[in-house]
């Protein structure tokens, strides 16, 4: 009952429909990443990373109850989300867990890079870094998830080989897209509408695409990706229109 947007796993249902219709089957998929996002969430707000009072809204996790319940509440969306999937192992017919282990190995090593970003993230705190780093940092503490949705859906769906090449493609440009609209709000979003603090990455001294490039930069970066991503959906027709929406979605909210 967490407050969020809960585009992740509806990244998930809607790329599984460009391809199937029986959604039900990929829903075990969406609420583990859900899971997995909400604890990561959980770790940021904490005082050793982003220190962060509100989300939502409302007070975090450590705030409103306290720091090792913090931590340990985090630990156990973790792992309820492998047992999700775990359970859905368990249930399902011979011919269609190729797949579904492909996806839950897909899923271990998401998790594994979305936390290494995080790690390299915290570690740049004021100091300088290059080009290479940032776009690794964005693509894995982000994009790495966002990536994984889209092609759990894919593959879970048995898409071909290339339309799960167009679906992943289009996955890492929303990916790093989202990372770059939260680095612009953080320096010129709404605290009101965000529910969170705004200005912290620039407290923190982080590293962003705003602080490298500029606002003005970072929003032209924003365009071309979402545009780039777009074009990957081209040979979809109306299937791929909530896709299509999804990626103006993150490059206009504002929250």
């Amino acid at each position: 009952m967490a407050g969020g947007k809960r585009i992740r796993p509806i990244l998930v249902l809607a790329t599984y429909q460009i391809f199937r219709e029986d959604i039900e089957k990929c829903m075990p998929y969406a609420m583990a990443i859900e899971m997995v996002h909400n604890f990561s969430l959980i770790h940021d707000d904490l005082p050793g990373i982003d220190n962060d009072d509100i989300r939502h809204g409302k007070p975090t996790n450590h705030k409103q109850f306290n720091e090792a319940t913090a931590i340990l509440a985090g630990d156990a969306l973790l792992n309820q989300a492998y047992m999700v999937i775990s359970d859905d192992l368990e249930k399902s017919k011979p011919e269609e867990l190729s797949n579904k282990i492909k996806v839950f190995k897909e899923f271990a090593s998401s998790v594994d890079r979305m936390i290494a970003g995080e790690y390299v993230d915290t570690e740049y705190e004021s100091k300088q870094i290059n080009d290479k780093t940032l776009e690794y940092i964005h693509k894995n503490k982000t994009g790495a998830l966002l990536k994984l949705c889209a092609r759990m859906g894919a593959i879970l769906a048995n898409a071909e080989s290339q339309d799960l090449e167009k679906i992943t493609n289009y996955a890492e440009r929303i990916g790093l897209a989202f990372q770059i609209k939260d680095d612009i709000l953080s320096e010129e979003g709404n605290e009101e509408i965000l529910g969170k603090p705004v200005g912290n990455d620039k407290e923190l001294e982080k590293c962003t695409y705003v602080s490298k490039y500029g606002l003005n930069g970072a929003k032209e970066i924003l365009d071309q990706i979402t545009k780039e991503a777009i074009n990957e959906l081209s040979d979809y027709g109306e299937k791929a229109e909530f896709l299509k929406e999804l990626a103006l979605y993150i490059q206009n909210r504002n929250k």
